[in-house]
Protein backbone atom coordinates (compact mmCIF):
# COMPACT_ATOMS: atom_id res chain seq x y z
CA UNK A 1 0.00 0.00 0.00
CA UNK A 2 1.39 3.41 -1.00
CA UNK A 3 2.30 5.82 1.76
CA UNK A 4 0.00 8.80 2.37
CA UNK A 5 1.59 12.25 2.49
CA UNK A 6 0.10 15.19 4.41
CA UNK A 7 2.53 17.85 3.20
CA UNK A 8 4.84 18.43 0.25
CA UNK A 9 7.89 18.37 2.54
CA UNK A 10 7.27 14.68 3.34
CA UNK A 11 7.51 13.58 -0.32
CA UNK A 12 10.86 11.92 -1.19
CA UNK A 13 12.94 13.48 -3.94
CA UNK A 14 12.65 10.42 -6.21
CA UNK A 15 8.85 10.59 -6.06
CA UNK A 16 8.92 14.30 -6.86
CA UNK A 17 11.05 13.47 -9.89
CA UNK A 18 8.45 10.97 -11.09
CA UNK A 19 5.73 13.57 -10.73
CA UNK A 20 7.48 15.64 -13.40
CA UNK A 21 5.91 13.21 -15.88
CA UNK A 22 2.49 14.61 -14.95
CA UNK A 23 2.96 18.20 -13.75
CA UNK A 24 4.79 21.11 -15.38
CA UNK A 25 5.70 22.72 -12.04
CA UNK A 26 6.18 20.04 -9.38
CA UNK A 27 5.65 21.53 -5.93
CA UNK A 28 4.37 24.79 -7.38
CA UNK A 29 0.94 26.36 -6.98
CA UNK A 30 0.32 26.90 -10.70
CA UNK A 31 0.94 24.03 -13.09
CA UNK A 32 -0.22 22.18 -16.19
CA UNK A 33 -1.44 18.59 -15.86
CA UNK A 34 -0.51 16.19 -18.64
CA UNK A 35 0.39 12.60 -19.49
CA UNK A 36 -2.20 10.89 -17.26
CA UNK A 37 -4.42 8.06 -18.54
CA UNK A 38 -7.96 8.90 -19.71
CA UNK A 39 -10.44 9.58 -16.90
CA UNK A 40 -7.72 9.79 -14.24
CA UNK A 41 -7.22 13.53 -14.74
CA UNK A 42 -10.96 14.10 -14.36
CA UNK A 43 -11.04 11.84 -11.32
CA UNK A 44 -8.19 13.68 -9.65
CA UNK A 45 -9.78 17.06 -10.41
CA UNK A 46 -13.09 15.82 -9.02
CA UNK A 47 -11.36 15.27 -5.68
CA UNK A 48 -10.56 18.98 -5.38
CA UNK A 49 -13.92 19.66 -3.74
CA UNK A 50 -13.57 16.85 -1.17
CA UNK A 51 -9.84 16.54 -0.45
CA UNK A 52 -7.86 18.61 2.03
CA UNK A 53 -4.67 18.27 -0.02
CA UNK A 54 -3.87 20.00 -3.31
CA UNK A 55 -3.89 18.31 -6.71
CA UNK A 56 -0.36 16.97 -6.69
CA UNK A 57 -0.59 15.38 -3.24
CA UNK A 58 -4.09 14.08 -4.00
CA UNK A 59 -2.84 12.38 -7.13
CA UNK A 60 0.13 10.95 -5.24
CA UNK A 61 -1.95 9.69 -2.32
CA UNK A 62 -4.99 8.34 -4.13
CA UNK A 63 -4.18 7.64 -7.77
CA UNK A 64 -0.52 6.52 -7.93
CA UNK A 65 0.98 3.33 -6.55
CA UNK A 66 4.13 3.15 -4.43
CA UNK A 67 6.21 3.30 -7.63
CA UNK A 68 4.57 6.48 -8.86
CA UNK A 69 2.56 4.67 -11.56
CA UNK A 70 -0.96 6.05 -12.18
CA UNK A 71 -4.02 3.83 -11.79
CA UNK A 72 -6.69 4.54 -14.39
CA UNK A 73 -9.05 2.18 -12.60
CA UNK A 74 -9.08 4.44 -9.54
CA UNK A 75 -9.91 7.47 -11.66
CA UNK A 76 -12.72 5.64 -13.43
CA UNK A 77 -14.08 4.33 -10.13
CA UNK A 78 -14.22 7.80 -8.62
CA UNK A 79 -15.79 9.32 -11.74
CA UNK A 80 -18.43 6.61 -11.87
CA UNK A 81 -19.29 7.26 -8.24
CA UNK A 82 -19.38 11.06 -8.44
CA UNK A 83 -20.77 11.54 -11.96
CA UNK A 84 -23.19 8.67 -12.34
CA UNK A 85 -24.06 7.60 -8.79
CA UNK A 86 -24.18 11.01 -7.09
CA UNK A 87 -25.35 12.90 -10.17
CA UNK A 88 -22.76 15.68 -10.02
CA UNK A 89 -23.14 16.86 -13.64
CA UNK A 90 -20.42 19.52 -13.47
CA UNK A 91 -17.80 16.83 -12.92
CA UNK A 92 -18.58 15.70 -16.47
CA UNK A 93 -16.74 18.79 -17.68
CA UNK A 94 -13.42 17.84 -16.08
CA UNK A 95 -12.25 15.54 -18.87
CA UNK A 96 -12.06 16.38 -22.54
CA UNK A 97 -11.19 14.59 -25.77
CA UNK A 98 -10.27 15.46 -29.33
CA UNK A 99 -12.47 13.73 -31.91
CA UNK A 100 -12.36 13.50 -35.68
CA UNK A 101 -15.57 12.87 -37.64
CA UNK A 102 -14.89 12.43 -41.33
CA UNK A 103 -17.01 11.99 -44.43
CA UNK A 104 -20.03 13.62 -42.82
CA UNK A 105 -22.46 15.72 -44.85
CA UNK A 106 -22.65 19.50 -44.62
CA UNK A 107 -26.02 19.06 -42.92
CA UNK A 108 -24.52 16.47 -40.59
CA UNK A 109 -21.99 18.98 -39.26
CA UNK A 110 -24.92 21.01 -37.93
CA UNK A 111 -26.01 18.11 -35.69
CA UNK A 112 -22.74 18.71 -33.87
CA UNK A 113 -22.14 22.44 -34.16
CA UNK A 114 -25.64 23.25 -32.92
CA UNK A 115 -24.58 21.81 -29.53
CA UNK A 116 -22.71 24.96 -28.63
CA UNK A 117 -21.65 24.75 -25.00
CA UNK A 118 -18.67 22.64 -23.96
CA UNK A 119 -17.49 21.79 -27.46
CA UNK A 120 -15.16 23.53 -29.89
CA UNK A 121 -15.59 22.36 -33.51
CA UNK A 122 -13.59 23.17 -36.60
CA UNK A 123 -14.50 21.89 -40.03
CA UNK A 124 -12.92 21.62 -43.43
CA UNK A 125 -13.62 24.92 -45.14
CA UNK A 126 -15.41 25.29 -48.44
CA UNK A 127 -13.60 28.66 -48.72
CA UNK A 128 -10.15 27.09 -48.70
CA UNK A 129 -10.60 23.52 -49.93
CA UNK A 130 -11.66 22.63 -53.46
CA UNK A 131 -14.37 19.98 -53.45
CA UNK A 132 -13.75 18.51 -56.87
CA UNK A 133 -12.00 15.28 -55.93
CA UNK A 134 -13.74 11.97 -56.56
CA UNK A 135 -13.53 8.89 -54.34
CA UNK A 136 -11.69 5.66 -55.18
CA UNK A 137 -14.71 4.48 -57.18
CA UNK A 138 -14.71 7.60 -59.33
CA UNK A 139 -17.79 9.11 -57.66
CA UNK A 140 -18.27 12.63 -56.43
CA UNK A 141 -17.99 12.88 -52.66
CA UNK A 142 -21.49 13.40 -51.29
CA UNK A 143 -23.72 11.43 -48.93
CA UNK A 144 -26.26 9.01 -50.38
CA UNK A 145 -28.73 9.15 -47.46
CA UNK A 146 -30.52 5.96 -46.45
CA UNK A 147 -33.84 7.78 -46.59
CA UNK A 148 -33.27 8.61 -50.26
CA UNK A 149 -32.17 5.07 -51.09
CA UNK A 150 -35.18 3.57 -49.32
CA UNK A 151 -37.55 5.98 -51.08
CA UNK A 152 -36.46 4.72 -54.50
CA UNK A 153 -35.07 8.11 -55.52
CA UNK A 154 -31.34 7.29 -55.42
CA UNK A 155 -30.82 7.32 -59.21
CA UNK A 156 -32.45 10.74 -59.49
CA UNK A 157 -30.53 11.97 -56.43
CA UNK A 158 -27.19 10.90 -57.91
CA UNK A 159 -27.99 12.35 -61.33
CA UNK A 160 -28.82 15.78 -59.89
CA UNK A 161 -25.89 15.87 -57.47
CA UNK A 162 -23.46 14.74 -60.17
CA UNK A 163 -24.67 17.62 -62.34
CA UNK A 164 -24.14 20.07 -59.47
CA UNK A 165 -20.58 18.88 -58.87
CA UNK A 166 -19.82 19.11 -62.56
CA UNK A 167 -20.97 22.73 -62.67
CA UNK A 168 -19.06 23.46 -59.46
CA UNK A 169 -15.82 22.04 -60.86
CA UNK A 170 -16.06 23.95 -64.12
CA UNK A 171 -17.22 27.07 -62.31
CA UNK A 172 -14.19 27.16 -60.01
CA UNK A 173 -11.87 26.88 -63.02
CA UNK A 174 -13.51 29.81 -64.80
CA UNK A 175 -13.81 31.87 -61.64
CA UNK A 176 -10.12 31.41 -60.90
CA UNK A 177 -9.24 32.98 -64.25
CA UNK A 178 -11.92 35.63 -63.72
CA UNK A 179 -10.46 36.74 -60.38
CA UNK A 180 -6.93 36.70 -61.79
CA UNK A 181 -8.18 39.30 -64.25
CA UNK A 182 -9.95 41.20 -61.48
CA UNK A 183 -6.77 41.20 -59.41
CA UNK A 184 -3.78 40.96 -61.76
CA UNK A 185 -0.42 40.24 -60.22
CA UNK A 186 0.87 43.72 -60.92
CA UNK A 187 -1.93 45.10 -58.70
CA UNK A 188 -1.18 42.71 -55.82
CA UNK A 189 1.33 43.38 -53.05
CA UNK A 190 2.69 41.86 -49.88
CA UNK A 191 4.16 43.49 -46.81
CA UNK A 192 7.94 43.61 -46.52
CA UNK A 193 10.72 45.43 -44.74
CA UNK A 194 12.93 47.95 -46.55
CA UNK A 195 15.41 50.13 -44.64
CA UNK A 196 13.83 49.04 -41.39
CA UNK A 197 10.38 50.20 -42.46
CA UNK A 198 7.27 48.19 -43.31
CA UNK A 199 6.29 48.73 -46.94
CA UNK A 200 4.06 47.23 -49.63
CA UNK A 201 6.06 45.20 -52.14
CA UNK A 202 4.89 44.60 -55.70
CA UNK A 203 6.14 41.71 -57.81
CA UNK A 204 8.96 43.56 -59.58
CA UNK A 205 10.41 44.77 -56.26
CA UNK A 206 10.95 41.29 -54.77
CA UNK A 207 14.60 40.62 -53.96
CA UNK A 208 15.00 36.85 -53.67
CA UNK A 209 13.33 33.48 -54.08
CA UNK A 210 11.96 33.57 -50.53
CA UNK A 211 10.06 36.78 -51.19
CA UNK A 212 8.92 35.56 -54.61
CA UNK A 213 7.57 32.36 -53.09
CA UNK A 214 5.75 34.29 -50.34
CA UNK A 215 4.26 36.59 -52.95
CA UNK A 216 3.08 33.72 -55.16
CA UNK A 217 1.59 31.80 -52.22
CA UNK A 218 -0.33 34.85 -50.98
CA UNK A 219 -1.57 35.69 -54.48
CA UNK A 220 -2.70 32.14 -55.26
CA UNK A 221 -4.46 31.88 -51.91
CA UNK A 222 -6.32 35.14 -52.45
CA UNK A 223 -7.53 34.25 -55.93
CA UNK A 224 -8.38 30.70 -54.95
CA UNK A 225 -10.49 31.83 -51.97
CA UNK A 226 -12.41 34.29 -54.14
CA UNK A 227 -13.16 31.59 -56.70
CA UNK A 228 -14.24 29.05 -54.08
CA UNK A 229 -16.35 31.64 -52.24
CA UNK A 230 -18.46 32.13 -55.33
CA UNK A 231 -18.22 28.67 -56.86
CA UNK A 232 -19.62 26.89 -53.83
CA UNK A 233 -23.03 28.38 -54.60
CA UNK A 234 -23.89 25.09 -56.38
CA UNK A 235 -22.36 22.69 -53.87
CA UNK A 236 -25.08 20.34 -52.57
CA UNK A 237 -25.91 20.18 -48.88
CA UNK A 238 -25.05 16.47 -49.06
CA UNK A 239 -21.39 17.30 -49.81
CA UNK A 240 -19.04 15.33 -47.55
CA UNK A 241 -16.62 17.12 -45.29
CA UNK A 242 -14.43 16.53 -42.22
CA UNK A 243 -14.93 17.86 -38.71
CA UNK A 244 -12.68 18.07 -35.65
CA UNK A 245 -14.01 18.66 -32.14
CA UNK A 246 -12.61 19.22 -28.71
CA UNK A 247 -15.29 18.65 -26.12
CA UNK A 248 -15.77 17.81 -22.47
CA UNK A 249 -17.64 14.78 -21.19
CA UNK A 250 -20.94 16.56 -20.58
CA UNK A 251 -20.90 18.00 -24.11
CA UNK A 252 -20.19 14.57 -25.60
CA UNK A 253 -22.99 12.95 -23.57
CA UNK A 254 -25.52 15.55 -24.70
CA UNK A 255 -24.27 15.35 -28.27
CA UNK A 256 -24.63 11.57 -28.46
CA UNK A 257 -28.10 11.73 -26.92
CA UNK A 258 -29.16 14.34 -29.46
CA UNK A 259 -27.72 12.49 -32.43
CA UNK A 260 -29.10 9.06 -31.45
CA UNK A 261 -32.54 10.62 -30.94
CA UNK A 262 -32.55 12.42 -34.30
CA UNK A 263 -34.97 11.72 -37.15
CA UNK A 264 -32.25 11.34 -39.78
CA UNK A 265 -30.33 8.08 -40.28
CA UNK A 266 -27.05 9.94 -40.70
CA UNK A 267 -27.31 11.55 -37.27
CA UNK A 268 -28.27 8.30 -35.54
CA UNK A 269 -25.53 6.30 -37.26
CA UNK A 270 -22.79 8.83 -36.53
CA UNK A 271 -24.00 9.23 -32.95
CA UNK A 272 -23.68 5.48 -32.37
CA UNK A 273 -20.22 5.48 -33.97
CA UNK A 274 -19.13 8.36 -31.73
CA UNK A 275 -20.41 6.56 -28.64
CA UNK A 276 -18.48 3.42 -29.59
CA UNK A 277 -15.20 5.32 -29.93
CA UNK A 278 -15.65 7.41 -26.77
CA UNK A 279 -16.38 4.23 -24.82
CA UNK A 280 -12.76 3.28 -25.53
CA UNK A 281 -11.40 6.46 -23.95
CA UNK A 282 -13.86 8.12 -21.51
CA UNK A 283 -16.61 5.50 -20.99
CA UNK A 284 -17.65 6.82 -17.59
CA UNK A 285 -18.16 10.34 -18.92
CA UNK A 286 -20.58 9.29 -21.69
CA UNK A 287 -22.42 6.54 -19.83
CA UNK A 288 -25.50 8.71 -19.29
CA UNK A 289 -26.31 9.23 -22.95
CA UNK A 290 -29.60 7.71 -24.03
CA UNK A 291 -31.98 7.57 -26.94
CA UNK A 292 -34.97 9.80 -26.32
CA UNK A 293 -37.84 8.53 -28.52
CA UNK A 294 -40.04 11.42 -27.37
CA UNK A 295 -38.03 13.88 -29.47
CA UNK A 296 -39.25 12.52 -32.80
CA UNK A 297 -42.87 12.50 -31.59
CA UNK A 298 -42.60 16.10 -30.31
CA UNK A 299 -41.18 17.21 -33.66
CA UNK A 300 -44.01 15.46 -35.53
CA UNK A 301 -46.70 17.10 -33.40
CA UNK A 302 -45.11 20.54 -33.64
CA UNK A 303 -44.90 20.28 -37.43
CA UNK A 304 -48.59 19.39 -37.53
CA UNK A 305 -49.48 22.41 -35.40
CA UNK A 306 -47.32 24.72 -37.52
CA UNK A 307 -48.96 23.39 -40.69
CA UNK A 308 -52.41 23.90 -39.17
CA UNK A 309 -51.64 27.49 -38.19
CA UNK A 310 -49.42 28.77 -40.98
CA UNK A 311 -49.79 26.68 -44.17
CA UNK A 312 -51.82 29.34 -45.99
CA UNK A 313 -49.43 32.21 -45.16
CA UNK A 314 -46.92 33.30 -47.79
CA UNK A 315 -43.50 33.63 -46.13
CA UNK A 316 -41.72 36.97 -46.09
CA UNK A 317 -38.18 36.69 -47.45
CA UNK A 318 -36.54 39.95 -46.35
CA UNK A 319 -32.82 39.38 -45.77
CA UNK A 320 -32.61 41.02 -42.33
CA UNK A 321 -35.55 41.67 -39.99
CA UNK A 322 -35.20 42.94 -36.44
CA UNK A 323 -38.22 41.22 -34.95
CA UNK A 324 -40.98 42.98 -33.06
CA UNK A 325 -41.26 42.54 -29.31
CA UNK A 326 -44.40 40.98 -27.89
CA UNK A 327 -45.38 39.75 -24.44
CA UNK A 328 -43.23 36.96 -23.06
CA UNK A 329 -45.73 34.15 -23.63
CA UNK A 330 -46.15 35.07 -27.31
CA UNK A 331 -42.39 35.22 -27.82
CA UNK A 332 -41.83 31.80 -26.28
CA UNK A 333 -44.64 30.19 -28.26
CA UNK A 334 -43.46 31.80 -31.52
CA UNK A 335 -39.85 30.81 -30.89
CA UNK A 336 -40.92 27.23 -30.14
CA UNK A 337 -42.83 27.03 -33.45
CA UNK A 338 -40.11 28.70 -35.53
CA UNK A 339 -38.15 25.56 -36.64
CA UNK A 340 -41.30 23.81 -37.83
CA UNK A 341 -42.47 26.25 -40.50
CA UNK A 342 -41.04 28.42 -43.28
CA UNK A 343 -42.58 31.80 -42.41
CA UNK A 344 -40.78 34.61 -40.58
CA UNK A 345 -40.64 35.03 -36.83
CA UNK A 346 -42.62 38.27 -37.08
CA UNK A 347 -45.34 36.44 -39.01
CA UNK A 348 -45.41 33.70 -36.37
CA UNK A 349 -45.68 36.27 -33.59
CA UNK A 350 -48.58 38.02 -35.38
CA UNK A 351 -50.51 34.74 -35.64
CA UNK A 352 -49.62 33.70 -32.09
CA UNK A 353 -51.06 36.93 -30.71
CA UNK A 354 -54.44 35.90 -32.17
CA UNK A 355 -54.51 32.59 -30.28
CA UNK A 356 -56.26 32.03 -26.96
CA UNK A 357 -54.15 31.58 -23.85
CA UNK A 358 -55.37 27.97 -23.63
CA UNK A 359 -54.16 27.26 -27.16
CA UNK A 360 -50.76 28.81 -26.42
CA UNK A 361 -50.39 26.69 -23.30
CA UNK A 362 -51.42 23.61 -25.29
CA UNK A 363 -48.62 24.31 -27.80
CA UNK A 364 -46.06 24.75 -25.03
CA UNK A 365 -47.15 21.52 -23.34
CA UNK A 366 -46.71 19.62 -26.61
CA UNK A 367 -43.29 21.24 -27.11
CA UNK A 368 -42.20 20.20 -23.62
CA UNK A 369 -43.56 16.68 -23.98
CA UNK A 370 -43.87 14.28 -21.07
CA UNK A 371 -40.96 15.23 -18.82
CA UNK A 372 -40.18 12.28 -16.57
CA UNK A 373 -36.94 13.66 -15.09
CA UNK A 374 -35.11 16.98 -14.89
CA UNK A 375 -32.90 15.80 -17.75
CA UNK A 376 -35.84 15.86 -20.15
CA UNK A 377 -34.95 19.38 -21.17
CA UNK A 378 -37.09 21.40 -23.52
CA UNK A 379 -35.83 22.71 -26.88
CA UNK A 380 -34.24 26.05 -27.57
CA UNK A 381 -37.52 27.79 -28.24
CA UNK A 382 -37.65 28.34 -24.47
CA UNK A 383 -34.62 30.64 -24.76
CA UNK A 384 -36.86 33.37 -26.23
CA UNK A 385 -37.10 36.84 -24.75
CA UNK A 386 -33.88 38.51 -25.89
CA UNK A 387 -33.91 42.29 -26.41
CA UNK A 388 -32.33 41.76 -29.85
CA UNK A 389 -33.69 39.01 -32.11
CA UNK A 390 -33.06 38.87 -35.85
CA UNK A 391 -34.95 36.86 -38.45
CA UNK A 392 -32.43 36.24 -41.25
CA UNK A 393 -32.79 34.87 -44.77
CA UNK A 394 -29.61 34.00 -46.64
CA UNK A 395 -27.55 31.20 -48.06
CA UNK A 396 -26.11 28.24 -46.20
CA UNK A 397 -22.74 30.06 -46.17
CA UNK A 398 -24.03 32.92 -43.99
CA UNK A 399 -25.71 30.51 -41.61
CA UNK A 400 -22.65 28.27 -41.27
CA UNK A 401 -20.55 31.16 -40.01
CA UNK A 402 -23.06 33.00 -37.84
CA UNK A 403 -24.48 29.93 -36.08
CA UNK A 404 -21.07 29.26 -34.50
CA UNK A 405 -21.54 32.01 -31.92
CA UNK A 406 -22.13 30.61 -28.44
CA UNK A 407 -23.40 33.52 -26.36
CA UNK A 408 -26.72 33.68 -28.13
CA UNK A 409 -29.65 31.55 -29.25
CA UNK A 410 -29.76 30.35 -32.82
CA UNK A 411 -32.46 28.24 -34.42
CA UNK A 412 -32.93 27.39 -38.06
CA UNK A 413 -35.75 26.15 -40.19
CA UNK A 414 -35.31 23.12 -42.43
CA UNK A 415 -33.20 23.72 -45.50
CA UNK A 416 -35.54 24.16 -48.43
CA UNK A 417 -35.80 25.32 -52.02
CA UNK A 418 -38.99 27.30 -51.23
CA UNK A 419 -37.25 30.65 -50.63
CA UNK A 420 -35.36 30.69 -53.93
CA UNK A 421 -31.70 30.66 -55.00
CA UNK A 422 -29.11 33.44 -54.80
CA UNK A 423 -27.45 33.73 -58.23
CA UNK A 424 -23.92 35.22 -57.95
CA UNK A 425 -23.30 37.83 -60.62
CA UNK A 426 -19.85 36.36 -61.22
CA UNK A 427 -21.34 33.07 -62.41
CA UNK A 428 -23.20 35.10 -65.02
CA UNK A 429 -20.04 37.00 -65.97
CA UNK A 430 -18.06 33.78 -66.54
CA UNK A 431 -20.80 32.48 -68.83
CA UNK A 432 -22.30 29.85 -66.53
CA UNK A 433 -25.73 31.28 -65.77
CA UNK A 434 -27.49 28.68 -67.94
CA UNK A 435 -25.68 25.73 -66.31
CA UNK A 436 -26.35 27.05 -62.80
CA UNK A 437 -30.05 27.62 -63.47
CA UNK A 438 -30.38 24.11 -64.89
CA UNK A 439 -28.84 22.64 -61.73
CA UNK A 440 -31.12 24.78 -59.56
CA UNK A 441 -34.19 23.57 -61.45
CA UNK A 442 -33.06 19.95 -61.18
CA UNK A 443 -32.42 20.28 -57.43
CA UNK A 444 -35.79 21.92 -56.83
CA UNK A 445 -37.51 19.09 -58.73
CA UNK A 446 -35.57 16.53 -56.69
CA UNK A 447 -36.53 18.30 -53.48
CA UNK A 448 -40.24 18.13 -54.33
CA UNK A 449 -39.96 14.48 -55.40
CA UNK A 450 -38.41 13.52 -52.06
CA UNK A 451 -41.11 15.41 -50.18
CA UNK A 452 -43.73 13.53 -52.21
CA UNK A 453 -42.40 10.30 -50.67
CA UNK A 454 -43.06 11.73 -47.19
CA UNK A 455 -39.38 12.32 -46.41
CA UNK A 456 -39.69 16.00 -45.52
CA UNK A 457 -36.69 16.02 -43.19
CA UNK A 458 -34.44 14.16 -45.63
CA UNK A 459 -35.44 16.58 -48.41
CA UNK A 460 -32.91 18.95 -46.81
CA UNK A 461 -30.21 16.94 -48.58
CA UNK A 462 -31.72 18.10 -51.90
CA UNK A 463 -30.66 21.73 -51.59
CA UNK A 464 -27.70 23.82 -52.73
CA UNK A 465 -25.47 26.16 -50.73
CA UNK A 466 -27.09 29.25 -52.25
CA UNK A 467 -30.68 28.17 -51.72
CA UNK A 468 -32.08 30.66 -49.26
CA UNK A 469 -32.77 29.43 -45.75
CA UNK A 470 -34.21 31.10 -42.69
CA UNK A 471 -32.62 31.24 -39.26
CA UNK A 472 -32.95 33.38 -36.17
CA UNK A 473 -30.39 34.83 -33.78
CA UNK A 474 -31.39 36.13 -30.34
CA UNK A 475 -28.87 37.96 -28.17
CA UNK A 476 -28.12 40.78 -25.78
CA UNK A 477 -26.22 43.94 -26.74
CA UNK A 478 -22.83 42.67 -25.56
CA UNK A 479 -23.03 39.63 -27.82
CA UNK A 480 -24.16 41.79 -30.74
CA UNK A 481 -21.12 43.99 -30.13
CA UNK A 482 -18.89 40.93 -30.43
CA UNK A 483 -20.68 39.35 -33.40
CA UNK A 484 -21.08 42.53 -35.44
CA UNK A 485 -17.55 43.78 -35.02
CA UNK A 486 -16.02 40.37 -35.73
CA UNK A 487 -18.18 39.35 -38.68
CA UNK A 488 -17.76 42.60 -40.64
CA UNK A 489 -13.98 42.45 -40.84
CA UNK A 490 -12.71 42.54 -44.46
CA UNK A 491 -11.21 39.03 -44.31
CA UNK A 492 -14.68 37.57 -43.73
CA UNK A 493 -16.99 36.14 -46.37
CA UNK A 494 -18.68 38.90 -48.37
CA UNK A 495 -22.20 37.50 -47.91
CA UNK A 496 -22.23 37.37 -44.13
CA UNK A 497 -20.34 40.68 -43.93
CA UNK A 498 -23.14 42.32 -45.91
CA UNK A 499 -25.81 40.65 -43.75
CA UNK A 500 -24.23 41.74 -40.46
CA UNK A 501 -23.74 45.30 -41.71
CA UNK A 502 -27.47 45.42 -42.36
CA UNK A 503 -28.15 44.00 -38.89
CA UNK A 504 -26.17 46.89 -37.44
CA UNK A 505 -28.17 49.44 -39.41
CA UNK A 506 -31.51 47.87 -38.43
CA UNK A 507 -30.66 47.93 -34.72
CA UNK A 508 -29.52 51.54 -34.96
CA UNK A 509 -32.86 52.49 -36.55
CA UNK A 510 -34.77 51.00 -33.63
CA UNK A 511 -32.33 51.90 -30.82
CA UNK A 512 -30.07 54.77 -31.93
CA UNK A 513 -28.33 54.84 -28.55
CA UNK A 514 -27.12 51.26 -29.04
CA UNK A 515 -24.94 52.11 -32.04
CA UNK A 516 -22.24 53.47 -29.71
CA UNK A 517 -21.75 49.92 -28.44
CA UNK A 518 -20.70 48.54 -31.82
CA UNK A 519 -18.54 51.35 -33.13
CA UNK A 520 -16.02 49.01 -34.72
CA UNK A 521 -18.34 47.54 -37.36
CA UNK A 522 -16.46 47.73 -40.64
CA UNK A 523 -18.91 49.00 -43.26
CA UNK A 524 -16.33 49.14 -46.05
CA UNK A 525 -16.64 47.38 -49.39
CA UNK A 526 -19.55 45.00 -48.60
CA UNK A 527 -19.62 43.49 -52.10
CA UNK A 528 -15.89 42.88 -52.47
CA UNK A 529 -15.31 39.22 -53.36
CA UNK A 530 -11.50 39.43 -53.15
CA UNK A 531 -11.63 39.79 -49.40
CA UNK A 532 -8.40 37.96 -48.61
CA UNK A 533 -6.01 40.32 -50.46
CA UNK A 534 -5.07 42.60 -47.55
CA UNK A 535 -5.10 39.73 -45.07
CA UNK A 536 -2.74 37.61 -47.16
CA UNK A 537 -0.48 40.60 -47.72
CA UNK A 538 -0.06 40.98 -43.95
CA UNK A 539 0.39 37.23 -43.36
CA UNK A 540 3.08 37.04 -46.03
CA UNK A 541 4.85 40.00 -44.42
CA UNK A 542 4.76 38.45 -40.96
CA UNK A 543 6.11 35.15 -42.28
CA UNK A 544 8.95 36.91 -44.08
CA UNK A 545 9.83 38.89 -40.95
CA UNK A 546 9.93 35.69 -38.88
CA UNK A 547 11.65 33.74 -41.67
CA UNK A 548 8.79 31.23 -41.80
CA UNK A 549 8.45 29.22 -44.99
CA UNK A 550 4.70 29.38 -45.58
CA UNK A 551 4.12 26.08 -47.33
CA UNK A 552 0.32 26.27 -47.27
CA UNK A 553 -0.35 26.01 -50.98
CA UNK A 554 -3.52 24.13 -51.84
CA UNK A 555 -3.40 20.50 -52.79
Amino acid sequence: MAKKYNSWEEVPKEIKTKLEDYFSNVGGTTFVIYGLPPELTGGALARYSRASTGMQLTLLNEFLDENGVPSQAKGTELMDRVLNAYGDDSVGELEGVHVGIEDISQIGTKFIEDRRIGGSPIEQSTRYVKYDLKDKNGKWRYLRPKEITESGKLDLFESVNDSAFGVYSEGVKRLTEYFKNQLPKDKFSIEGIRDGKKVKLIEKELLDEVEKKAFQTAYNFTVRCAALDVGRCVLPSSTLTHLGIFGNGRFMTNLITYMKSNELHEARDRGSELEKELDKVIPTFVKRNRINPKVIEINKQMRNIAHELFSTIKPHDKKVTLTNRSDYLNEVVASSLFPYTNISLNQIIEETEKLSTDKKNEILNIYMGNRETRRDRTGRGFEAGYPITFDLVGGFAEYRDLERHRMLTQQRQDLTTDLGFIMPSEMIEVGMEKEVREVVEKMEYLNSEIKNTGQYNAAQYATLFNHRMRFMLGMNLREFQHLSELRTQPAGHFSYRSMVMEMGRELEKRDPWAANAYGFINYSDPDNKITRANEQSKIAGKNLAKKIDDNTEFD
